[in-house]
């Protein structure tokens, strides 16, 4: 990392679907957690795999331990909707009054963004949550929709400081998108796979954030096939010897035509992450595939060592 990113206040992990954006931020929360940093996994409306990742059940909206300073929640639009309003009106049966009558709720599903606003609200709530006069989280870690989505999530503060007249809804806009563009609180990090869509989607994604004034401070790029097969060694000449019989008994044909495609994935993701590296203005770095079926705490710390490592 170009910038030691453990050290913000929020971490804001991103990416297209399907890239491991949650291992990236389960990997980054537990070396957080692992400084002595208390540390705070957020994810909205998720089919959760943190609980798995550490041994848990699935996390819900209530925040759950996973490990020593390591806490989550998966909180929803109307949890986060709730707690935002008892935020502001301070006292549940008041909150009830208004946000509960039928008149209310109705005009509340008719504002667009709101849920979203509500669920980015929460987790710059719990950058700010206290207890006894201390900071209740050292680190919160947003592991964001997919690209699309967050991007519209994001931009919402914007809309609001510039649609709402003067209130607190602008006020706490206005906050939000303080902390966002503060690269001294807030680090977003991009994760891509080495594919030609992933890549296209996170310079893409890189150019939108900058437009909004939130910097990326690290992309990884995650997934990336081993060199078993190094151009010029001898296993890489043995390969090419088996590759061109095709009278190969088994098993030694089927080792063979899955030794070549282990051999193309390293090319192919060498091929778009020197792309990538070309492209992005981000810092790139890698996290390895891991041929497991389940990830476990041990997956997770790994990853995270890796990614401080590269940090150094």
């Amino acid at each position: 990392m170009a910038v030691d990113v453990f050290d913000r206040r929020l971490i804001l992990v991103v990416g297209k679907g399907g890239v491991g954006r949650s291992t990236v931020a389960a990997a980054i929360a537990g070396q957080c957690a692992a400084r002595g940093r208390k540390t705070l996994l957020f994810e909205t409306n998720a089919n959760d795999r943190f609980g798995a990742y550490y041994d848990r059940p699935a996390v819900g909206p209530k925040v759950t331990e996973l490990a020593p300073n390591l806490s989550a929640v998966n909180t929803n639009p109307a949890t986060a909707l709730e707690e935002y309003g008892l935020m502001i009106l301070r006292w549940k049966s008041v909150y009830e009054m208004v946000f509960e009558n039928r008149v209310t709720k109705a005009f509340l599903r008719a504002i667009p963004g709101l849920d979203d606003y509500a669920l980015l609200g929460k987790a710059w709530y719990h950058t700010t949550e206290e207890k006894r006069g201390k900071p209740v989280w050292d680190t919160v870690i947003f592991d964001l929709p997919a690209s699309g989505h967050s991007v519209s999530m994001l931009k919402i503060p914007w809309v609001i400081i510039d649609t709402v007249p003067e209130g607190p809804l602008t006020r706490d806009a206005r906050t939000i998108k303080d902390l966002l563009c503060d690269p001294a609180r807030t680090a977003a990090v991009l994760v891509t796979l080495a594919e030609e869509m992933p890549v296209n989607e996170a310079v893409e994604l890189e150019g939108k954030l900058s437009g909004l004034g939130i910097v990326p401070q690290q992309i990884v790029c995650n997934q990336i096939y081993p060199d078993h097969f190094p151009e010029g060694m001898p296993v890489a000449r043995v390969l090419d010897t088996l590759s061109g019989d095709p009278r190969l008994p088994t098993p030694l044909g089927e080792v063979t035509t899955h030794a070549v495609l282990s051999r193309d994935r390293r090319a192919l993701n060498m091929r778009y992450l020197g792309e990538l590296r070309r492209r992005a203005k981000t810092t790139v770095k890698e996290l390895p595939m891991l041929f497991t079926p389940q990830l476990t705490p041990a997956h997770v710390r790994a990853l995270g060592e890796r990614l401080t490592r590269a940090s150094e």
